[in-house]
């Protein structure tokens, strides 16, 4: 269980996330959709410890942090135990595909190099990218890119991968091969929290769905429920204008 109370962030006068309250179960993909600067990818990032949230408590099974009171040591456990996948694939640009996987492994879990090895070939057939394990990053599509920054996070065996829109910064034409693995994922009990702007993707691949708005947490609830029949005036407001788009 990941349990998010109370989550509050502002920067400077501008008060971003106004108290989240979130609960995720094991094995439970969770997508929060929303408008643009509503604190969506923020949440994640405080979650990651990337930004430090204003207040709050951060529990990861039974590890429970006061933001408060947070250390060190309380940083660098929970981000070893949260993977993060951004919208920009932030690989080691002179470094391998293989290197790139190892790196964490090696750096953080203080594995040794044929160990990590090992570990990092059978993550890279999981996300389908063995055969370019000696290639470097920008012989890569960014589809390709974004699989391989899946994997490195995959590595360090995360209670919860985090995902900032992974699919954003990609041709439309790339987007499906990391929403396949996304999915697949997910069918294998992994625990996720996704912002995603993929509305159908949210619909068919979450259990629950969260619309935030402002701030705040709008509307949770099944995924299916949400997204097809909302039952906040503000999430119809949302998906109309997308279906509308579409």
């Amino acid at each position: 269980m990941i349990r998010l109370k109370n989550i509050y962030k502002t920067f400077g006068s501008l008060e971003v996330l106004k108290g989240i309250d979130l609960d995720i179960n094991h094995g439970e993909v969770i997508s929060i959709i929303g408008p643009s600067g509503t604190g969506k990818s923020t949440l994640l990032r405080c979650i990651n410890c990337l930004e430090m949230a204003d207040q709050g408590e951060i529990q990861i099974e039974d590890y429970c942090v006061n933001i408060n009171k947070i250390t060190k040591a309380d940083k660098q456990w929970i981000r070893r135990n949260t993977g993060m996948v951004f919208q920009g694939f932030y690989l080691f640009n002179n470094k391998t595909v293989l290197q790139n996987i190892t790196e964490g492994l090696i750096v953080v879990k203080k594995i040794k190099k044929n160990e990590a090895e090992e570990k990092a070939f059978k993550i890279l057939e999981q996300v389908g990218l063995l055969e370019k394990k000696d290639c470097y990053p920008s012989s890569l599509s960014g589809g390709q890119q974004q699989r391989v920054a899946i994997g490195r996070a995959l590595a360090l065996e995360p209670k919860i991968l985090l995902f900032d829109e992974p699919t954003s910064a990609l041709d439309p034409e790339l987007v499906n091969e990391v929403l396949v693995l996304i999915k697949e994922l997910a069918g294998q009990n992994q625990t996720m929290l996704i912002v995603t702007h993929e509305i159908n993707f949210a619909r068919n691949v979450s259990d629950r769905v969260c619309f935030m708005d402002q701030g705040v947490i709008v509307e949770e609830g099944p995924a299916k429920e949400v997204i097809d029949n909302p039952k906040n005036e503000r999430t119809k407001q949302f998906l109309n204008a997308l279906r509308y788009r579409e």
